[in-house]
């Protein structure tokens, strides 16, 4: 597997929750996140302010399980 950068990663996840791990290569488990992402954000508006809480751990659980693949993939 080809080696991924690290900061391509993290930013495109900061940007849009978990496409970072699309990118890094585990295409389900990044689509997943961001489906996930995008429900929190729905129900953070619409519904509970606490699903915006529940949303920004999300993001950055997110951000940290891209850092991990991105390591995984490149053997770190």
């Amino acid at each position: 597997m080809a080696q991924k950068n690290m900061a391509i990663a993290i930013i495109i996840s900061f940007l849009l929750t978990g496409l970072g791990i699309a990118y890094a290569g585990d295409v389900k488990k990044g689509l997943i996140f961001f489906a996930i992402a995008i429900v929190l954000n729905i129900l953070g508006m619409w519904v509970s302010f606490i699903f915006s809480i529940i949303s920004l751990i999300f993001w950055v659980y997110a951000l940290y399980q891209t850092y991990l693949e991105v390591k995984a993939v490149n053997g770190y």
